[in-house]
């Protein structure tokens, strides 16, 4: 810190803890006999990381979710993405992993599920877990079930649909089951699909999955 030796103790013991402590300290050099102390605090830093939780519409969510650390860092806010149309009180609310799940090709097939369940796309609300080009970190899940949660609150939907992340061989912690049983997820029924990903042509039981959820989501929708 390059305190001269002739420098009052008391001063020099005030100027360390200012440095230690976040704020300045200013001591009048006249009177060190008697000093006179003046703390003056430093303006805390805004908390964007928080501004979601206050959001009143999906715009203000949005927004704020744009400034969040997750989203902040290295190329994510490149890839940041969330509906084009903002809907409230839909029916139903898809929610992806990312949209790295939602490809031109697994569109086609979520197009072609949803009419022969009789539904419109266009009616329904789409979301992504991550809402960017990327795979959600183990550390970063739980904040982003906090942030799912209030972005349902805000689209208040009748049922939600989840899509689960396409597995991975490195992945340790197993994919969400395919079972057709309902949950209550932000106060909401919702049921857990197949990725589209993975109804694909080309991949493993293509048929068998598709007709799978084809009969779990007749009996739910």
């Amino acid at each position: 810190m390059g305190f001269s030796m002739n420098e009052h103790p008391l001063h020099t013991y005030l100027m360390a803890q200012g440095e230690l402590g976040g704020f300045e300290v200013v001591v009048p050099l006249q009177n060190l006999e008697e000093p006179v102390l003046e703390v003056v605090r430093q303006p805390e830093k805004r908390n964007e990381d928080l501004l979601w939780k206050d959001a009143g519409c999906l715009g203000d969510f949005y927004e704020a979710l744009k400034k969040h650390s997750i989203y902040t860092k290295a190329m994510r806010s490149l890839s940041f993405c969330t509906p084009i149309k903002t809907k409230i009180n839909v029916p139903y609310l898809l929610i992806f992993h990312s949209p790295l799940e939602l490809t031109v090709e697994a569109r086609d097939i979520l197009e072609r599920l949803l009419k022969k369940l009789e539904i419109d796309l266009n009616v329904c609300g789409v979301s992504f877990f991550l809402k960017c080009k990327d795979t959600a970190l183990p550390r970063e899940k739980n904040i982003l079930k906090e942030m799912l949660g209030k972005e349902i609150e805000l689209m208040n939907p009748e049922k939600i649909i989840f899509f689960r992340e396409v597995p991975k061989p490195e992945k340790i912690e197993p994919p969400p089951p395919i079972n057709g049983n309902v949950i209550a997820f932000a106060g909401k029924p919702a049921i857990t699909l197949y990725s589209l990903l993975e109804m694909l042509p080309g991949q493993p039981n293509v048929k068998e999955k598709g007709n799978e959820v084809l009969s779990i989501c007749r009996a739910y929708c």
